[in-house]
């Protein structure tokens, strides 16, 4: 919780200042334990714990507007893959920390609506206090779309152009600042990352994470769950 404080995820007020509007958009939240295991082995690798918004709450309409958010469909992936395979191509992936809360609903294309949640059983607070969401979070139904856009927009500023066939899938040709063509894609945020020069490639992760908190993973072993 420490951290979404830090990231500016919400913004405290005192649920008996809240208008009858406000307190019809005011859900329940809960913490979300998860262990992650290596998928050869099925041996423990690390022990997430994350802030669940109770989105089942929600009403389309009042406090979400859309949930899709694109992905590529299982062929795209396995066109990179087969690309990589055949062209000799570096393949590598970023692994966004807490994804969502570094997505921007100003991203979206409508105004996102205010709401507020209660502090998750088991977090100390002061009786009465609610927390205006401020930051896409898990839970909340248009959190990946929110991160689909924030990262097209990203893309975008960078050079890169949606392939034409996918949304989550992008072409960014070479110039003077990237010499080699880069291909992307985001399954919200499970990435691959692919070009034939591996320098390129770092600069490019390199530019990733100075703007996306998280971290280098280097060659490909896992995607979606598979080896």
């Amino acid at each position: 919780m420490e951290g979404l404080f830090r990231h500016w995820c919400f913004k405290k007020h005192r649920y008996q200042d809240l208008t009858q509007a406000q307190r019809k958009n005011c859900f329940s939240s809960r913490f979300h334990h998860k262990i992650k295991c290596h998928t050869t082995s099925g041996k423990a690798k690390s022990l997430k714990t994350c802030l669940v918004v109770m989105g089942n709450q929600m009403k389309k309409g009042k406090a979400y507007v859309d949930t899709f958010a694109p992905v590529p469909r299982s062929t795209a992936g396995h066109i990179l893959m087969f690309m990589a395979a055949a062209l000799d191509l570096e393949m590598h992936c970023v692994d966004f920390s807490q994804a969502f809360i570094q997505a921007e609903w100003s991203a979206l294309p409508w105004k996102a609506p205010q709401f507020f949640i209660r502090p998750p059983s088991g977090w100390d607070e002061e009786p009465g206090v609610v927390y205006e969401v401020l930051r896409p979070l898990y839970g909340i139904p248009s959190s990946a779309r929110a991160l689909h856009f924030t990262l097209d927009k990203w893309m975008k500023s960078e050079g890169f152009t949606q392939s034409g066939f996918e949304d989550s899938v992008w072409i960014r040709e070479a110039d003077a600042r990237l010499p080699h063509r880069i291909l992307m894609s985001a399954h919200i945020d499970d990435t691959l990352i692919l070009c034939e020069d591996l320098t390129t490639l770092q600069k490019f992760k390199a530019l990733m994470l100075a703007r996306f908190e998280g971290t280098d993973e280097g060659d490909v072993t896992e995607y979606l769950g598979c080896e």
